[in-house]
């Protein structure tokens, strides 16, 4: 029984190991594979692709622009799953997946997000509220739709939507990590420096958030 056992939790580690997703190359050269594994990429003749391992990151390194490295990264560090913290009602991208949304919905007296999920092959565009941006490859580019958070209190308007903006500030006294969080000036206002606004000129001072509501939930819509 004894022997089942140590099986069965071996097979639940290798698992764990499995799930996590591994990344096809794009370009020649050092590629992380997964956020542990660093390999050469090496284009063929006929345009497939062959992997050479290089290196394993143990931690608290983590393969992060092909190289192993301790500097925090959102999809290796886990940043990019934590729930997106509402501060308004209206449609919001996901700040690190080019083919996700969030939708910010008032529920009595408090603001849920609801995680959605463009068709294969298409991405989020914020000048149309709509999933009608295509894809390359289907693949998302390199480029995520927010800014990496390198310091607290790093803030500017978003790409495409001068009224929605970002205000790099740390998630909640448990994860503390930088998190992009956005919102989006009222009216026609757009957002400068730290300012909402218009061309009266009138201005309206964003508030900024230091922690994320616990009653705050995350859905998935099907």
């Amino acid at each position: 029984m004894a022997t089942v056992r140590i099986f069965l939790l071996l097979s639940v580690i290798t698992l764990g190991k499995s799930l996590e997703p591994v990344k096809n190359c794009t370009k020649p050269g050092p590629f992380c594979e997964t956020c542990s594994s660093l390999v050469a990429c090496v284009q063929d003749s006929d345009g497939s692709w062959t992997k050479n391992p290089l290196a394993k990151c143990d931690l608290p390194s983590r393969c992060v622009s092909g190289v192993c490295t301790t500097v925090e990264e959102p999809f290796c560090w886990g940043t990019a799953d934590l729930e997106f913290p509402c501060k308004s009602v209206g449609a919001f991208p996901d700040p690190f997946y080019c083919n996700k949304f969030v939708l910010c919905v008032k529920e009595g007296a408090r603001l849920k997000p609801y995680l959605n999920e463009c068709p294969p092959g298409f991405g989020f565009d914020i000048k149309t509220d709509l999933c009608d941006s295509e894809l390359g490859d289907g693949q998302c580019p390199e480029t995520l739709p927010v800014p990496i958070c390198t310091q607290a209190g790093q803030s500017g308007a978003l790409d495409g939507k001068p009224a929605m903006y970002y205000i790099c500030e740390q998630y909640s006294e448990v994860k503390k990590v930088l998190y992009p969080v956005l919102d989006v000036c009222p009216g026609a206002q757009v957002y400068e420096e730290y300012q909402c606004v218009d061309k009266g000129g009138t201005t309206t001072v964003p508030t900024t958030m230091t922690t994320v509501p616990t009653t705050t939930e995350m859905k998935t819509e099907q």
